[in-house]
């Protein structure tokens, strides 16, 4: 069989665990092999879920966190010494941690592809106020998802990296206006909307309209804030960007409280 045939035969699977200000977990499995992008989630929590969506928990060889914050490594620790596996981080991400000793903490860097198993993991940067904040590209072949969370501002390098997936997890993590008027201190409010925070509605909207044109086929819009967004905002600017841009995708939003739906990737791209 080719190479060529092989990339197109490849299965791969995702879902989002919990997407949130209070836990962010997602997992991307094929065959034999699932990692998890961040970890937030209580450990318990985590490994019922990964059942709930049809992964055994023996079969995650890895935890990839985008940053240090509570809400994306909370859970990491319990999880990683429960399945004895490594937890993969940047140089900063790590050197900020506080996880026990006996857990096994492994570097990756922007740019640099690691193979784990049947799958890939390709890290990149994206803007956050944190030490070393990354992004994940996580696939077979040409099945990749896309991870770009936790981001103040839309740099085309991230972009870039997303066209080449066929799904994507997006931030649309706040409505201007909720957040101007809401009940945030203004310290807060200052570094949620800065070029170092979150993505708002708007701003999440124009980096899906860049993926025009794209491999990308099923969009998850994920960390919604509960005090300053809402799910009717954040699907409708979503959906504007796709229409604005005669871009046709798939929109789902990652919930806090559980899982999504499995997205089953394994048909080849549309293009």
């Amino acid at each position: 069989m080719s190479w060529t045939l092989d990339l197109f035969r490849a299965d791969v699977r995702f879902a989002v665990l919990g997407s949130g200000s209070r836990g962010n977990a997602s997992v991307v499995w094929s065959g034999d092999t699932a990692v998890l992008v961040d970890c937030g989630l209580p450990a318990r929590r985590t490994l019922s879920d990964l059942r709930a969506v049809g992964v055994e928990p023996s079969k995650v060889k890895g935890i990839f966190l985008t940053h240090e914050h509570g809400d994306h490594v909370g859970g990491a620790e319990a999880v990683a010494r429960k399945l004895d596996i490594p937890v993969f981080a940047s140089d900063g991400t790590r050197a900020a941690l506080r996880i026990g000793g006996d857990v096994r903490i492994e570097r990756v860097r922007s740019g640099e592809t690691l193979r784990i198993g049947a799958l890939d993991v390709e890290p990149f940067r994206v803007p956050h106020d944190v030490a070393e904040p990354l992004g994940f590209v996580v696939g077979a072949g040409v099945h990749r998802v896309g991870f770009a969370t936790d981001m103040g501002s839309v740099h085309a390098s991230v972009a870039r990296k997303l066209r080449t997936c066929r799904a994507v997890l997006l931030e649309f993590n706040h409505d201007e206006h909720m957040l101007r008027f809401g009940e945030y201190p203004p310290s807060l409010k200052d570094r949620v909307s800065s070029d170092l925070g979150h993505l708002s509605n708007r701003q999440g909207a124009d980096l899906l309209s860049r993926l025009a044109g794209s491999r990308v086929e099923h969009v998850l819009l994920g960390h919604l804030s509960m005090q300053n967004n809402r799910r009717d905002l954040a699907l409708g600017a979503a959906t504007a960007a796709l229409e604005g841009a005669d871009f046709e995708a798939s929109l789902a939003i990652a919930d806090q409280e559980s899982p999504t739906d499995v997205l089953h990737l394994h048909d080849g791209p549309r293009r």
